[in-house]
């Protein structure tokens, strides 16, 4: 782990992410190099950083190099361009692009193709809680490299959280608490509009989000049991009961006149499991029918 000294890093990307991390890193007393596309973003990073108009001249001379970008097609354009790759060569790339673990494992393949230490991560936050206690990051890659320069990636989160050796380990992970967050707002959104719709005030319905949340706590923590062993049998209460609650939804949404397309969805795949005989486990059950298209 790097003794916490001055790094001298480069930031790759002006956006709102990554101005946020390379104005972090220049509070935590960095050395901090910034590089844009647009080189006038890049001189309004300010805080302390030092914009570059010229990629190569950003990234020379740095131990540690953060990439965040549009995608990671934006990334490779920038890592193809002439002589960019030999003056990354001996130092540690840093991917905190959003993208896929298939992305992820092309990044590796061309760290190790051209002599750079590459760890994938991705930031659990947006650019306004970088260096708070409200940022999460993960990371993917080799471990050795992670603890070599902990002591500098946690300027940008303190909760800096090495997942696993498996380079795609981080995206997917990232992708995992994302799809639960984008599917339970997107419930909790239509349940809203479901009290609207039926003359209910839906700031009532907000009032009790710790029954709802409640609920999938519960469920999260007896899911975890059963998918690890294989065995969604119980006795709290079977598909066949959820099915006819989702029902009842359905008819509430369609009866309402409002969009019954997500409701409409949750019932097809709670159904699915009925259809392949898993209508007297538990609601966990699904899984099994999740893990195949």
């Amino acid at each position: 782990m790097d003794s916490g000294s001055p790094t001298k890093i480069a930031v790759i990307g002006s956006g709102l992410m990554g101005s946020a991390l390379a104005r972090a890193f220049a509070a935590a007393g960095h050395d901090v190099a910034v590089w844009n596309r647009t080189p006038s973003k890049a001189r309004a990073v300010g805080g302390g950083t030092l914009a570059f108009d010229n990629l190569i001249e950003a990234v020379s001379g740095r131990a540690l190099v953060v990439v965040s970008v549009s995608n990671y097609a934006a990334c490779a354009e920038l890592l193809s361009s002439e002589g960019v790759a030999r003056a990354l060569a001996g130092k540690t790339l840093v991917q905190l692009t959003s993208g896929s673990p298939a992305d992820a494992r092309t990044g590796l393949e061309w760290a190790k193709a051209h002599g750079v230490d590459y760890l994938d991560a991705a930031i659990l936050a947006y650019p306004g809680f970088v260096a708070t206690d409200y940022a999460t990051v993960f990371y993917a890659g080799s471990r050795a490299v992670f603890d070599r320069h902990l002591a500098t990636l946690q300027a940008i989160a303190r909760n800096s959280v090495y997942v696993d050796e498996k380079i795609g380990s981080a995206a997917t992970l990232d992708c995992a608490i994302l799809e639960a967050y984008y599917g339970s707002s997107l419930a909790f959104l239509h349940a809203a509009a479901m009290c609207k719709a039926e003359g209910l005030d839906p700031k009532i319905f907000f009032s009790h989000k710790s029954s709802f949340l409640g609920l999938v706590s519960v469920t999260a923590d007896a899911a975890q049991g059963m998918v690890e062993r294989n065995d969604f049998s119980g006795d709290q209460c079977s598909l066949n009961t959820h099915v006819a609650a989702i029902e009842h939804i359905v008819r509430l949404s369609k009866d309402a006149r409002i969009s019954a397309r997500f409701p409409q969805e949750l019932l097809e795949n709670y159904k699915r499991a009925l259809s392949e005989g898993l209508g007297l486990q538990e609601l966990p059950a699904v899984f099994r029918t999740l893990m195949r298209d």
